[in-house]
């Protein structure tokens, strides 16, 4: 598609344009296919949790997200990524419709420590943009290597997330993700990862992946806007 459009939506949006102010902003993204955004219905629930979690609640959302679809409606995008912020202060939820991005290949994997140490005890953590802004920075130092995104270990050596997305290991048939604590939990992984992983003859499993696990293995990383492709560290 062409360059992104965006709307705004909510109590928020009739007052006059202020800059967001900057803190923790319950996110998500998901993709637009053939005029229609997949499971957005999951995608409001999961910025409703978000809100939810920093003790903000959001009587108003349900109303943004109705004026949200007619809008989508009216910008009808065969193909498209939607992203979608909640700002809680000013009470609105924010839309973007941008090119839908496609995961490049190779598509490589610069091994490095989590920015934030350990976040498995973060009750904050599952929820997108809650975290602080620290992706941004983990992808800069990816790109400095070399690589295309960065592959976060815990402090213990175990594999956490990349910057953009839920990594897996493929290891005599079976999908391997990291324990489910410290890490965004992904509306991809809970809705299609099964299906995806029984066409291909792959148990889930959720375990502790050590990083020279790999070794023996293949790196699969997972989001909503790219679906499943192939990783490797370099």
């Amino acid at each position: 598609m062409s360059p992104s459009l965006r709307a705004a939506f909510g109590p928020g949006a009739t007052l006059p344009a202020v800059e967001p102010p900057a803190g923790a902003t319950p996110r998500t993204a998901l993709p637009v296919r053939l005029g229609v955004p997949r499971h957005l219905p999951a995608h409001l629930d999961r910025l409703q949790a978000g809100a939810a979690a920093l003790g903000r609640p959001t009587a108003w959302l349900d109303e943004a997200a109705e004026e949200l679809t007619y809008w989508l409606k009216r910008h009808p995008a065969q193909e498209a990524a939607l992203r979608l912020e909640l700002h809680l202060d000013l009470r609105l939820l924010d839309a973007r419709l941008e090119p839908l991005p496609v995961a490049s290949s190779p598509y490589r994997l610069a091994p490095m420590p989590h920015p934030m140490g350990n976040l498995r005890a973060d009750p904050l953590a599952p929820h997108k943009g809650l975290s602080g802004p620290w992706r941004h920075q983990a992808l800069s130092e990816a790109w400095r290597r070399g690589a295309e995104d960065a592959l976060l270990l815990w402090p213990d050596g175990t594999l956490a997330e990349s910057a953009i997305a839920t990594v897996a290991l493929e290891r005599d048939g079976r999908l391997i993700l990291p324990p489910a604590g410290g890490r965004v939990a992904s509306v991809t992984e809970r809705l299609d990862l099964a299906a995806w992983a029984g066409e291909r003859g792959w148990a889930l499993d959720q375990a502790p992946i050590p990083l020279e696990a790999c070794e023996g293995g293949r790196l699969w990383c997972l989001n909503a806007l790219r679906g499943l492709w192939p990783a490797a560290i370099p």
